[in-house]
């Protein structure tokens, strides 16, 4: 018979649990019997002793008292006839002398002092019972006395007992529960064995199964009969190992399809990293060609000293930078795309003023290559529109930039109809026409992928990036439309692309809008007193203006120190707090604050808000978060709101933020002085003026609403942490700030003619 030695195995574990209960049971339960056995064996030979000794001291009274060692010899040997009775010893009072009767028996010098012979006592192998000897003679006394008769002891006597037939039936006992324990352990022992192999025998063919299963082979099937939770075990294995092969196989499939799919997008891998290489290539040169330019023109311009020369090398190095510049918004806005998709601004604008703008935008352009430039706008399509308009407009320019770069002689046409319209929405057509050197079939579908253009020699003549059409198509998708271009050489293009926007003809009456202007140039915050806490002398100038221009009442504090100290010296309606200032920030001031009773409604301003910083201010106890470019009429609705509930305003009041009350040669001015002081920043490596030159410049072009110079802004200061070279990144963005101021119908007024 094969034993389980593992310590570790279900078998040995069974065997160990099996029989250690049952080997202490056994071995408590013969303590028992035998502890029990023993005390009643010497039970029963003190009974015995007690037995013998009574009777020897009753029946040998008088012998002893008479000295009769025949009778006592008699009557002594009649005792020693009981089993276990040894020897009997007689002691007389009267002569003083000890008589022992049999083979044992101590003398009364060889009993210890300190045992209580008045009790059973053990020694050397022997129990010994004391009794006295009374005398049985009664005194003759008068009938007439009255005293207490009291018998007399003449002597003792001492009967011992051996104990060995007490421990020959005790030994006997012993060996017999020892032998009783034994074979009832070794017959659990055989049992426990036959019982865990009923067990481990299974789960090693089932652990076998497994085993096989892991290193992969699936064919074999583990035994489903035996007991019932071990054959629901392989039932269960059975089954995974079916589980298994069908995953395998399905996983074989989608492995096929995978590769088939793998193979197919390396292949269109390969031809985009091709087209991508081509791209490179194309843009090497495109940079190439313009820097040279740039850089070679710059130092002529170094060395030249005629005004006459000095301009037009001027004025290559700016189209040359406007190139590069170009070039680069179209990288960085498919790049954005391919991340994160386009995000639409939705907002009311005017159409006819967008179209107009565009008109006077690319006019100056069409004329520069004697071209005529037609803009036609259907009288039927609605003036007011809900949409993004910047996105519209990059749509509309890119297109007609195109046409106008590929037209050499003749006109461009852009048409605005409506296509469908529906309940509150209207789907818009824009239609622009070329009589430009026209398009191949063949070359169409592909002019909308990203990096391509009709053929490289339109790189090396007009430039580009191969972008625009992909990122036209894009914006106008996200704005629920689709584009189309229609063309043959020689016959000129004709692009197509639609359109949907939000329609509300009960809120676009020009005479409402008129009204609202009124209101909005009036009083709306008449007598309302707010304190404006911002550390930047410009922002200042142009929040007091503008809130100046609704009737309201400011004071201007520079820092979160000034706006605690002045709104405990004064009483204000609301309090207006920029996030990051000296001395004590917003944060801090807002705490500390709204801690005083009838603390003012506090409405937090800040550039770079992020969701975290607006809950921080809102816990802190601001009532609001306005986040930087300032809506002239959010802010205006969250004042009205912060004091009393009033009906909220949804029409712009006309040109735009500030734009009444700001002269735009002041803003320009303020920009230009800040672009200054920046630069002096990166040449000195001056990091916290960077930073606060960099906060302050998002601050007032927020207020103003000039997102494109934010925009860059916040380019710059995403990238002031992680480029290495930040002062040539700082550069680069300042001159692009400066070439936008020049080329931005925003900044043209300022120009002298």
């Amino acid at each position: 018979m094969k034993l389980p030695f593992d310590h570790n195995s279900i078998s040995s574990r069974l065997i160990f649990t099996g029989l250690l209960p049952l080997a202490l049971l056994s071995i408590l339960m013969a303590f028992y019997f035998i502890s029990n056995q023993r005390a009643e064996m010497l039970s029963n030979l003190h009974d015995t002793g007690h037995i013998a000794v009574r009777q020897v001291s009753q029946n040998t009274a008088f012998a002893l008292y008479a000295g009769d060692r025949k009778r006592l010899d008699a009557l002594s040997y009649a005792t020693l006839e009981t089993p276990s009775v040894e020897g009997v010893v007689f002691y007389s009072y009267k002569d003083n002398e000890q008589i022992k009767i049999g083979s044992i028996g101590p003398s009364k010098g060889e009993i210890p002092a300190n045992i209580d012979i008045s009790v059973p006592f053990e020694m050397g192998g022997y129990w010994y019972f004391y009794s006295e000897i009374i005398s049985e003679r009664s005194p003759i006394m008068d009938f007439a006395e009255e005293v207490e008769y009291e018998p007399e002891k003449i002597g003792w006597v001492l009967v011992s007992l051996s104990d060995k037939i007490l421990r020959q039936k005790e030994r006997s006992f012993i060996l017999t529960a020892a032998t009783v324990v034994l074979l009832s352990l070794l017959l659990a022992f055989w049992l426990s064995i036959r019982i865990s192999r009923t067990v481990s025998e299974p789960l090693e063919t089932l652990k076998d199964v497994v085993g096989k299963m892991e290193a992969g082979d699936l064919n074999p099937v583990a035994n489903e009969t035996g007991i019932s939770e071990l054959a629901k075990l392989a039932r269960g294995i059975n089954g995974l190992a079916d589980s298994v092969r069908q995953s395998n196989q399905l996983m074989q499939s989608e492995i096929d399809r995978a590769t088939q799919e793998l193979k197919k997008t390396l292949t269109d891998l390969e031809k985009a990293m091709r087209t991508k290489d081509q791209f490179l290539a194309r843009m090497s040169h495109e940079l190439r060609t313009p820097l040279t330019a740039v850089l070679g023109f710059s130092k002529m311009l170094h060395d030249e000293g005629e005004e006459l020369n000095r301009n037009e090398q001027l004025r290559v190095i700016q189209r040359c930078s406007t190139v590069l510049l170009t070039m680069i918004d179209d990288v960085l806005d498919f790049s954005r795309a391919e991340r994160s998709g386009f995000t639409l601004n939705i907002v009311a604008f005017e159409l006819d003023t967008l179209v107009e703008d565009l008109n006077t935008l690319f006019t100056r352009e069409a004329n520069n290559k004697n071209l005529s430039l037609n803009i036609d706008l259907d009288n039927t399509v609605p003036v007011y529109l809900f949409g993004d308009p910047v996105r519209l407009a990059q749509v509309i320019s890119n297109l007609l930039n195109n046409a106008i770069k590929f037209t050499e002689s003749g006109s461009i046409a852009l048409a605005i109809t409506i296509q469908q319209t529906k309940e509150d929405k209207v789907v818009l057509k824009f239609v622009i026409t070329d009589t430009g050197k026209g398009i191949a079939k063949t070359k169409i579908p592909s002019l909308f992928d990203p990096f391509i253009q009709e053929d490289t020699s339109i790189n090396r003549r007009y430039g580009g990036s191969g972008l625009g059409l992909s990122i036209a198509k894009r914006l106008v998708v996200a704005m629920g439309g689709d584009i189309n271009i229609d063309s043959e050489v020689g016959q000129g293009t004709t692009v197509a692309f639609t359109c949907e926007f939000t329609h509300n003809e009960n809120a676009i009456v020009e005479q409402q809008n008129e009204d609202i202007n009124q209101q909005l140039a009036g009083n709306r915050l008449s007598g309302v007193s707010i304190l404006v806490a911002e550390d930047n002398e410009f922002n200042q100038q142009l929040l007091v203006k503008l809130l100046e221009h609704h009737g309201a009442v400011c004071k201007v504090a520079n820092n979160g120190q000034e706006a605690i100290s002045m709104s405990a010296a004064d009483i204000f309606d609301v309090i207006l707090m920029d996030l990051h200032m000296p001395i004590i920030d917003g944060m801090e001031a807002t705490k500390n604050l709204v801690k005083n009773v009838g603390s003012p409604p506090i409405i937090g301003l800040t550039a770079d808000i992020t969701d975290s910083v607006k809950r921080q201010l809102m816990d802190a106890g601001a009532k609001s978060v306005e986040q930087k470019p300032i809506d002239e009429i959010k802010l205006l609705n969250t004042i009205s709101e912060v004091l009393e509930p009033e009906p909220k305003q949804t029409q712009f009041s006309g040109e735009g933020m500030l734009s009444s009350v700001i002269p735009v040669a002041d803003l320009k001015k303020e920009i230009e002085r800040n672009l200054d002081n920046l630069e002096t920043s990166f040449r000195d490596s001056d990091q916290a003026a960077i930073s606060s030159l960099l906060h302050d410049l998002m601050g007032f072009c927020g207020l103003y609403g000039i997102s494109e110079i934010r925009d860059l802004v916040v380019e710059l200061k995403n990238s002031e942490m992680d480029s290495r070279d930040t002062a040539s990144k700082g550069f680069e963005v300042i001159n692009r700030i400066r070439q936008y101021m020049k080329t931005s119908a925003k900044f043209k007024s300022t120009e002298s003619v």
